[in-house]
């Protein structure tokens, strides 16, 4: 039986079946479809789970020379193959677990988690789904490393020891305010919602101040331009809400998918670039995804609410 856990190989298991369920593939692409299928016995394994039977397999036929079975294991090599075997389990559980950030982090949730967390000097740091902090206080600063997630900081004055929040290649000092910093796969975003926030560009990089519903990004020490937004809007997940205003679909999914404990796939490209705008719930990812679909009239293939894959 497939695990569950390994999303990567149910996603790639998940997108075969979708492609060959809808007819589409070449002669090259049934042979690479073939060729990962008989790669693994845990490949087999989770295309089962997402055919939902294995009869399904019974008519594929994979190349004798990928499939012909090793030569029995002597006696001496079982103990390090079960070690190994071990050490792979091992690897994928701390992954899937995410123990290395639950470990070393001060501050964290899992998907689908919120938190608010008091910090030393009576500040706080509200915590979005998925995030880890570590805390460096001296005599000199007060510092935060945002390791990943989003945060929104309300910071009480310390006129000797500065506020700053580090993360992606980027920090943000306060100057007596509310503020949120979020790591995405574009880099790190500040948005200010109260009073003032001074963002610099590591190392040495050009600096910026931002006042209220102003934001901006950077990436490898690279500031972008000011934008303004509205930052109630931008920090709704605060109430546990989503809100979309004339965004593509692609990228709705994605922040979708920081909340679901699972994967979201859109597997049909001709549909990513539709706009969206909406108001939903954080707590049910699930029912958001049903309705765009009935909104939208797209499809999907599904395995249970663990693997969704969007399609026109």
């Amino acid at each position: 039986m497939t695990d569950f856990n390994d999303k990567e190989m149910l996603e790639q298991a998940a997108e075969w079946f979708f492609r060959r369920d809808g007819g589409r593939l070449s002669a090259e692409d049934e042979l690479a479809f073939r060729t990962w299928l008989a790669a693994s016995d845990r490949h087999r394994a989770a295309y089962s789970e997402i055919a939902g039977t294995w009869q399904d397999l019974g008519a594929i036929q994979p190349t004798p020379a990928v499939l012909t079975p090793p030569p029995p294991a002597r006696d001496f090599l079982r103990p390090i193959a079960a070690a190994f075997t071990f050490l792979c389990l091992l690897g994928l559980g701390t992954y899937v677990l995410d123990v290395p950030s639950r470990l070393f982090a001060d501050g964290y949730t899992a998907v689908g988690e919120f938190q608010v967390l008091a910090l030393p000097d009576g500040s706080t740091a509200e915590m979005n789904s998925g995030t880890a902090i570590t805390i460096a206080y001296s005599s000199g600063e007060r510092r935060i490393h945002l390791k990943k997630g989003e945060a929104v900081f309300t910071v009480t004055s310390d006129q000797h020891r500065p506020f700053i929040v580090e993360s992606e290649g980027g920090e943000a000092t306060a100057l007596g305010t509310v503020y949120g910093v979020r790591n995405d796969d574009r880099g790190g975003v500040v948005t200010v919602i109260e009073s003032h926030v001074a963002v610099s560009g590591k190392p040495a990089g050009a600096s910026v101040e931002l006042g209220p519903d102003e934001r901006v990004r950077y990436e490898d020490g690279q500031l972008g331009a000011i934008e303004k937004v509205d930052a109630a809007s931008e920090t709704a997940w605060r109430r546990r809400k989503l809100i979309f205003v004339d965004q593509p679909l692609g990228e709705v999914v994605n922040e979708l998918n920081r909340y679901h404990k699972g994967v979201i796939r859109i597997v049909d490209e001709s549909i990513r670039a539709r706009r969206v705008s909406g108001v939903f719930e954080t707590s049910d990812i699930v029912k958001v995804i049903d309705a765009l679909e009935k909104s939208f009239g797209f499809n999907d293939i599904r395995l249970g609410s663990l693997v969704i894959l969007i399609h026109r």
